[in-house]
C-alpha cells in the first residue's frame, strides 16, 4: 500500500499541478475529470505569484518564527494581505492572535513579493 503525503498548497502550485496533469491526460486522449477543470480555472484566476515566489515567501514566513505553520503560510502567500486589518481577517476564526509587531513583519515580508 502506497503512503500519500498531503502538505497545503499555494494556488500557484495547484495550477501547475494540475496543468502537468491536464497535459499528461490530453497525451492519452483523456481529459481532467469536472472537479479537477474547476479547481485549475479556480487556482489559474486567483494566483497571485509564480510558484518560485511562492516557495520562497512561504519559506520566509515559516523562517520568521511566530507561531507560523505551513498552513498559515499558505493563506499568506494565497491573499498576500496589504494591511494590519487584512492579516486579522485572514485569522479571524482562529484561536490565536498576532501582536501588532508580528502582524508588520508579515506585511513586510509579504510587501517585497508584491
Amino acid at each position: 500500500m502506497e503512503i500519500l503525503e498531503t502538505r497545503p498548497a499555494a494556488l500557484s502550485e495547484v495550477a501547475e499541478i494540475l496543468a502537468e496533469k491536464e497535459k499528461a491526460y490530453s497525451e492519452k486522449g483523456l481529459e481532467l475529470l469536472y472537479e479537477q477543470k474547476k479547481a485549475l480555472e479556480h487556482a489559474r484566476r486567483f494566483e497571485k505569484l509564480p510558484v518560485k515566489q511562492c516557495r520562497e515567501l512561504e519559506e520566509k514566513l515559516l523562517g520568521l518564527e511566530l507561531n507560523m505553520t505551513p498552513e498559515r503560510a499558505v493563506k499568506i502567500v494565497d491573499l498576500l494581505p496589504k494591511t494590519v486589518d487584512d492579516v486579522r481577517a485572514i485569522f479571524a476564526k482562529e484561536r490565536f492572535k498576532y501582536s501588532e509587531e508580528e502582524i508588520s513583519k508579515i506585511i513586510d515580508l509579504v510587501a517585497q513579493y508584491r
